[in-house]
């Protein structure tokens, strides 16, 4: 791992374009790159100008060591603002140990107090900062991202990152103390839908979901070929949509899911309303 410590220009970036926009006004990323390693990771798709190959991601990190200071210089974007951290890296990966950015950026959060303000990681390092979330208790929500119910899949695809009891454990630990929690289901990757919903069900009612986008810069597309059955569009959008329903909206149902994909209704007019958009949360 390439580790670089950097000094930024700037920590708060705007919203203007994308999916973020017209639900936040900033991201805050104290990091660039991810220790993770996530082969789907959309973030090289916008390359920096140096790291510019997609093939690299996973193998550095940069280190924005004034993030705090940057903070409190642009202290009068943050009040009163909707911020999004982290949205192109992930603010917990295991760097924070050493360099306690993330936790240092909220304490200056907590002094110039925006009005909205999502956590979003998969790391069980951010209940080490659980004292100061809770300050923040009235503006904050935190997003987890479990992607899948399979200890093997999620080796698969996010090598580096923490194992999926560790994030139900997380998202646990956080619910017990009166956070605000959600799961990012983002992508999706292979699963068996009625456990993965048994597993989150009793600690969210609200998801993130999201496809596996930009396979261009998929840097194991021999997993998408291995898996390219579950991600058949037609099978996965409904996969999709059955967990956000039973999640979400509590639908139960006795046939589960694989029952339930013989039962489709074919005329047009209901394929069409199965095939509407997804997300569908006011994260």
């Amino acid at each position: 791992m390439d580790v670089t410590e950097i000094r930024a220009t700037s920590i708060l970036t705007p919203q203007m374009v994308g999916s973020l926009a017209g639900h936040y006004t900033y991201s805050l990323n104290p990091y660039a790159g991810c220790a993770f390693r996530c082969s789907y990771c959309y973030v090289p798709k916008f390359p920096s100008a140096r790291h510019s190959d997609y093939r690299d991601w996973g193998k550095w990190v940069e280190v924005k060591v004034n993030a705090p200071e940057l903070i409190r210089k642009e202290r009068a974007l943050v009040f009163g603002s909707s911020i999004f951290f982290s949205s192109a890296t992930d603010p917990y990966q295991y760097l924070e140990l050493k360099y306690r950015l993330s936790r240092r950026c909220l304490k200056e959060l907590i002094r110039y107090r925006p009005k909205k303000l999502t956590l979003h990681t998969r790391s069980h390092l951010i209940l080490q900062d659980l004292e100061l979330i809770t300050q923040l208790r009235d503006v904050v929500q935190v997003g987890i991202s479990i992607t899948t119910d399979d200890e093997s899949v999620c080796r698969e695809f996010e090598p580096g990152a923490p194992a999926i009891a560790r994030r139900l454990e997380l998202l646990k630990g956080l619910r017990a103390a009166g956070i605000e929690v959600y799961a990012s289901i983002a992508p999706l990757l292979p699963c068996n839908p009625e456990r993965f919903v048994q597993l989150l069900k009793p600690y969210v009612d609200k998801v993130w979901i999201g496809s596996m986008n930009y396979p261009e810069i998929n840097n194991r597309k021999d997993l998408l070929s291995r898996h390219a059955d579950f991600f058949e569009p037609s099978q996965y959008e409904e996969v999709q949509k059955w967990l956000y329903d039973e999640i979400c909206r509590g639908r139960s149902r006795k046939s589960g899911f694989k029952r339930q994909q013989d039962e489709r209704l074919t005329n047009d007019a209901d394929i069409q309303a199965r095939q509407l958009s997804l997300l569908l949360t006011n994260v």
